[in-house]
């Protein structure tokens, strides 16, 4: 039996929408229908993504928007309103990750990290909110893209690591405070997903990090994949789940030595 998931009428912001997991996640929703707003930092990238968006017959936007910036995040949703009023789904994809030693971080590479990971987050998401109860609007998804080593010890990665950590518990929060207005909030966690920045990885810390014998199903997993489960949260078929956290990740994070 094949389900069709349909979100037409519906219009879903998309965060580091410029490649990667992002852009995957843009066109995916387009191809169900839903118009799309790509946000990231660099314009030409979201430009690109919405002409794929816009081959599947929707609308598209692109707004160059840094998270950091509080006043950016405001003129985002402002422009989303004004142009195509309250928004249904909220995909919080934009990262940032700068691996390296916990003790030789310095402290402009951890404001970024809170501000983008964190801070923004919960800004752009706070914003929704508000914009989505003043509306008449019944219902609602946020999704928030967190990472599995948000649920290990990674070495090189411990800010990152609790960066995640707090996007999971905001996630939670989010659902208990927005479920009476009818929003669900969940959280996608991908494994190792074959996008540039793991490939950047392996060619750092080598193949054997990334040995397909750490991985049940036996291979990497591909950004379709996570845009598959954000679709899945978005749609009706998980109406009723709300504040949940879901591995994407071929069954490694339950298998030993990840990362050394």
């Amino acid at each position: 039996m094949t389900v069709e998931i349909d979100l037409s009428g519906q219009t879903a912001i998309v965060t580091g929408a410029g490649r990667g997991i992002g852009e995957t996640i843009a066109t995916t929703f387009a191809r169900a229908g839903a118009d799309v707003v790509a946000v990231a930092r660099t314009q030409s990238e979201i430009e690109e993504t919405v002409e794929r968006v816009e081959e599947y017959g929707v609308d598209g936007m692109a707004v160059q928007t840094d998270l950091r910036n509080v006043d950016e995040i405001d003129s985002l949703m402002d422009t989303v309103l004004e142009e195509w009023g309250t928004p249904e789904i909220l995909i919080n994809n934009a990262a940032l990750n700068l691996t390296s030693p916990p003790l030789d971080q310095s402290l402009e590479e951890v404001d970024a990290m809170l501000d983008v990971n964190v801070r923004g987050l919960f800004l752009l998401s706070q914003r929704f909110g508000q914009a989505f109860r003043e509306s008449d609007r019944e219902q609602g998804r946020i999704i928030n893209i967190s990472s599995l080593t948000s649920k290990l010890g990674v070495s090189q990665m411990t800010l990152y690591s609790g960066t995640n950590g707090g996007v999971n518990s905001i996630t939670r929060g989010l659902a208990a405070e927005l479920a009476d207005d009818g929003v669900t909030v969940n959280a996608v966690i991908p494994g190792l997903i074959e996008i540039d920045r793991i490939a950047d990885l392996i060619e750092r810390k080598g193949d054997e990090i990334y040995a397909l014998d750490r991985v049940p199903l036996g291979k990497l997993g591909e950004a379709r994949h996570i845009a598959d489960a954000c679709l899945f949260f978005a749609s009706d078929l998980s109406e009723y789940i709300t504040g949940e956290q879901l591995k994407v990740d071929g069954g490694v994070g339950f298998t030993a030595g990840l990362y050394k």
